[in-house]
């Protein structure tokens, strides 16, 4: 495994951590919220650095599934991005306070930016997960399926998607994405642990769901590709024979 693959995936992880921090606003105070998110940002500068690559190939886009989702979600991604950086700007009280020209229509899409980056991030993740299990099974040795492991982490995979859906309603998530006002949140006088089980639960549930959304896309095709093969190796027994 290339040590340079391994470092921007690191990287990318610790951007994703420090931004499920960020989500814990009200637990520390806004200078080191300021902090978290501005390292969160020069992550993600980097990480579009090391794939700037892929914006040169978005007009070569094949006219399939999973490379039009992909393209449509990691706009979708970069629009929600920038939206989030320039409320981050707009709306600072410490590291950027020159640039404080918003007001709470600032602080509202800011927030609204936050919750829609945690679902879309999620999803990203889900459709590159096939990529870090394949990392992990390489760093631990696991080079043969096994029915039993599979079964443990689906099983698993079920459990924190459950999770997710009551986390999602416990928070009223929904009302969040839609910009309606709810009072229905977390107890911030209660410690930040199980709010942020509650935010991994709901980012797990989608990037299971970006995972198997992916695959429940691509398996006609992989079911096509599996037939085309097998058609083949018929007709090279036949021919032989």
């Amino acid at each position: 495994m290339p040590p340079v693959f391994l470092m921007r995936l690191g990287l990318d992880f610790l951007a994703v951590g420090l931004f499920v921090v960020a989500m814990a606003y009200w637990w520390m105070d806004n200078r080191s919220h300021e902090l978290i998110g501005t390292s969160m940002f020069a992550l993600l500068l980097f990480h579009n650095v090391f794939n700037r690559r892929w914006y040169g190939g978005i007009a070569r886009t094949r006219r399939q599934a999973r490379p039009l989702v992909t393209v449509g979600l990691n706009l979708t991604l970069l629009v929600t991005m920038l939206t989030l950086l320039t409320t981050s700007i707009l709306i600072s009280q410490s590291l950027f306070g020159f640039f404080a020209v918003g007001g709470p229509s600032a602080r509202d899409a800011h927030i609204l930016a936050a919750y829609w980056a945690l679902i879309i991030v999620s999803i990203h993740l889900g459709l590159h997960w096939s990529i870090v299990m394949n990392v992990v099974r390489s760093l631990l040795g696991l080079h043969r399926n096994h029915l039993g492991r599979t079964a443990v982490l689906r099983l698993a995979s079920c459990g924190i998607a459950a999770c997710g859906v009551y986390s999602s309603l416990e928070l009223d998530i929904g009302s969040r994405l839609l910009l309606i006002p709810t009072m229905q949140f977390w107890d911030f006088n209660e410690g930040a642990a199980g709010f942020f089980l509650r935010i991994a639960s709901i980012a797990g549930l989608y990037v299971a769901a970006g995972y198997y959304g992916i695959s429940a896309i691509q398996a006609p095709r992989r079911r096509s590709a599996d037939a085309d093969a097998l058609g083949e190796d018929r007709a090279k027994s036949i021919s032989i024979s």
